[in-house]
């Protein structure tokens, strides 16, 4: 006598060589991709990792992005920013679409989460960043006379909100170039081109593979290397900078390497009450930058065109 078949327990099995569905396009709960170039989607920002190549920056803050867009348009890989910021970036969303760059529309919170930052003033853009120069292109931009102004060397100088602010100082008194070691100069971070307001493109960054050899090529073609020190040195008032001066700014920790101290050719101080140790790498820059633009010629007009930085010369 056969026994009767027994019921399965739980649901029934699908049949046997029935094909599975097909997975989802994308995991549940994470956002569609982009629309294409040219046009607004519902792409949700996240964190930066995934909305950028290994060669791009994101940009952020009214003047920052400004900047980025009249001076390295075709760097630009994609915008995002608050319904409230379309009006003032009007002609930028015009570009977006005739160079069938992308652009979003997002909310406040988002654009937070994607720029890591409350700051970002209802505008951000992943761009590609800025060729670094060579000491052979710098040289040969001040033969041709391409890039004028006072050199400024960092050495350990990392702090963005410094580096920012050096940026700034250095585009309105006219310096021609930013310095440092390959492998330390930092990139211009999204808080460095926020501090900077715009002036993180007026000038280029060259990385010195030796710095105190290139440093020393500089001063075979007549430039004069000023260390600043908050305990020795002269006054800085002493004597005028040169036209032709490198100021070499070390670390607020640890101060200059002593092999780039010992290539210098004057070392002055910026003398004070005493009531602190020294003043901020920033402050220290912006005052000396001010004095030799007070003795060699007075900055440009605000709104004067600047040569773009990243481009051979």
């Amino acid at each position: 006598m056969m026994k009767p078949a027994r019921k399965p327990h739980g649901p029934p099995r699908r049949p046997s060589g029935k094909p599975r569905p097909a997975p989802p396009s994308h995991p549940v709960g994470r956002p569609a991709p982009a629309t294409a170039a040219g046009g607004e989607g519902s792409e949700r920002p996240h964190p930066q990792g995934r909305h950028r190549a290994g060669d791009e920056e994101i940009y952020h803050g009214l003047r920052a992005c400004q900047s980025l867009f009249a001076r390295r348009p075709d760097d630009i890989v994609r915008v995002y920013l608050t319904a409230a910021r379309r009006s003032d970036f009007k002609a930028l969303l015009a570009w977006c679409a005739r160079a069938r760059r992308g652009f979003q529309v997002v909310e406040q919170a988002n654009l937070g989460r994607l720029t890591g930052s409350v700051h970002h003033e209802g505008i951000a853009i992943v761009a590609r960043a800025a060729r670094r120069w060579t000491l052979a292109d710098l040289r040969a931009a001040l033969a041709a006379g391409t890039v004028t102004g006072p050199l400024i060397h960092l050495d350990g100088v990392h702090n963005p909100h410094n580096v920012g602010s050096i940026l700034r100082s250095a585009a309105h008194f006219g310096a021609g170039a930013l310095t440092g070691r390959t492998g330390d100069l930092p990139s211009v971070s999204p808080a460095a081109a926020r501090v900077a307001q715009g002036a993180a493109d007026a000038l280029p960054l060259c990385d010195l593979d030796d710095p105190v050899g290139g440093l020393g090529r500089l001063k075979e073609d007549g430039w004069v290397l000023v260390g600043t020190s908050s305990r020795h040195g002269d006054p800085f008032r002493a004597r005028p900078l040169p036209a032709r001066t490198v100021l070499v700014f070390g670390s607020e920790g640890s101060g200059m390497s002593a092999e780039l101290e010992g290539a210098i050719d004057r070392c002055v101080r910026i003398p004070g009450t005493g009531a602190v140790e020294s003043l901020n790498v920033a402050v220290a820059c912006g005052i000396l930058l001010a004095e030799w633009a007070q003795a060699h010629h007075e900055p440009a007009p605000a709104g004067a065109p600047r040569r773009p930085s990243g481009r051979r010369p």
